[in-house]
């Protein structure tokens, strides 16, 4: 029940850096899947965009091979996440890559060799 599918065109990479000793090392993904919407300087804007957070260990295998333009599909998972600062504590979710593929190249997050030509 967590799970999606969504096919867009990578507007932006950003990976995060790995912190000393932890967890890190993060990409995010913007991904848009829509044409532009036009602005109505409304409180409330509506994107066709979303973002996906690579877990550091799956971008460390595609991360040379995926660039900002390219056309891709992705499967994922939807994690909720409860942060905390400034004596308040709230809930968010993010969407989580599990498969990406791009421009007939198989990213696969398996414990899989790519197949060579």
């Amino acid at each position: 029940m967590n799970h999606f599918f969504i096919v867009g065109r990578v507007d932006r990479i950003t990976q995060n850096k790995k912190r000393e000793g932890g967890k890190g090392g993060s990409a995010m993904i913007l991904l848009k899947y829509g044409p532009e919407r036009e602005v109505s300087n409304g409180p409330v804007e509506f994107v066709n965009a979303v973002v996906i957070r690579v877990p550091a260990f799956r971008f460390e295998a595609i991360g040379s091979r995926l660039e900002e333009g390219a056309v891709v599909s992705v499967t994922g998972h939807v994690q909720g996440i409860v942060k905390g600062g400034m004596g308040e504590t709230y809930m968010t979710q993010e969407l989580v890559a599990d498969n990406i593929r791009a421009n007939d190249l198989d990213f696969l997050f398996e414990d899989e060799e790519p197949e060579t030509a």
